[in-house]
């Protein structure tokens, strides 16, 4: 997967800049539709950018009604779009069908939400519809109608609201608006015998924002001292990584739910916990869009623009002179011993844990 999509990259890169050259600037119309209805929404990158627009477009879907919003995303992230209500349709790059029916339909704006790569600009320019809009960076601009900065000193789903507020002239400040998930008949989670839990997620999507297993061990064996049960997550990804955890762990009371959840049973497991421990990743902001307490782990990446915000939510950073490092979502190889992550220690995190449980207490 990770290799496929930095062939992806390498292509945008290459390829981009020069078709990007060869297309005429997009002719600015003078007024959308009066009453547009059918949007797509394209949306690359990884689970974290898809998890934070799902608060805007809960938001659109209700402010536009009846509102037919169709999501252009990777496959991997069909899954997130799926566990929400107000999503119409969710297609796939990877999908010759779904490619096929995106260019044959006729829509009434299109918004392109990805930050700096070309090609879905470019294939933003190729699809119909009356308006396009996306972000004004590395000369993407001139494939849309409407364009807007991109900022990293900007929470992701607050940069997302800008960019469509403006597309579709809503005036309004972004709100949140819980729950955004979809309920599961089965409530599997009520056989579990555990009443107060902290959920646990160490994993990352590069290695530069790992934390180290023996770490994560302490900071389990002190909160279950302090009797609270840890509860692992993750993906298949995650496997070996919670199984050196949990064997580094003094204690045998873990429950691990690794590579065996669903998004939806993972959100339902989110929703009933009193705490999310986590690292800068996708499933952070699964927990906060389930308005879960956070403590998060962030190094390489941009705190502005990916902690969570609110009383509810504490962020350990040691704000190196070499961090953050990531840009555009490329982080750069660590030349410094990935001091950012390895300076947090045990005490830090179970000390920002227990400020929060005392605090929602």
């Amino acid at each position: 997967m990770i290799h496929s999509i930095q062939i992806i990259k390498q292509i945008d890169r290459i390829l981009g800049p020069v078709l990007l050259k060869i297309f005429p600037r997009a002719l600015k119309r003078k007024k959308k539709s009066p009453h547009p209805n059918k949007i797509l929404i394209i949306r690359p990158g990884g689970m974290g950018d898809a998890i934070l627009l799902l608060p805007v477009l809960k938001a659109v879907s209700k402010k536009i009604k009846p509102a037919k919003i169709d999501i252009l995303c990777e496959h991997r992230n069909q899954e997130i779009f799926h566990a929400v209500q107000f999503v119409n349709n969710t297609l796939s790059y990877k999908n010759p069908t779904d490619l096929i029916s995106v260019f044959r339909k006729q829509y009434d704006i299109i918004i392109d939400t990805e930050q700096s790569h070309f090609l879905t600009a470019i294939i933003t320019r190729l699809l119909k519809a009356d308006l396009k809009s996306g972000f004004h960076v590395n000369g993407r601009q001139k494939m849309y109608t409407i364009s807007m900065p991109y900022r990293h000193d900007i929470y992701e789903a607050d940069s997302f609201w800008n960019l469509i507020a403006k597309t579709l002239d809503f005036k309004e400040s972004f709100l949140w608006d819980f729950p955004y998930f979809k309920q599961l008949k089965n409530n599997f989670i009520s056989d579990i015998s555990f009443e107060k839990y902290i959920c646990v997620f160490p994993g990352a999507s590069i290695d530069e924002r790992l934390w180290p297993e023996k770490s994560w061990a302490k900071v389990i064996d002190r909160l279950t001292q302090s009797g609270w049960k840890c509860v692992l997550l993750g993906s298949h990804k995650e496997i070996n990584q919670c199984r050196t955890i949990i064997k580094y762990c003094k204690t045998r009371d873990i429950i691990n739910l690794c590579s065996q959840l669903t998004i939806l049973e993972t959100t339902l497991v989110l929703k009933k916990s009193s705490l999310l421990i986590s690292t800068d990743s996708g499933i952070l902001h699964l927990g906060v869009l389930n308005d879960v307490s956070t403590v998060s782990l962030f190094g390489p990446g941009i705190e502005a623009k990916w902690a969570p915000k609110g009383h509810n939510h504490l962020v350990i950073n040691k704000n190196l002179d070499c961090s953050p490092c990531t840009k555009f979502g490329t982080t750069p190889p660590c030349g410094n011993f990935k001091l950012c992550m390895l300076k947090i220690t045990p005490m830090d995190v179970i000390n920002k844990a227990k400020k929060l449980i005392t605090l929602n207490e």
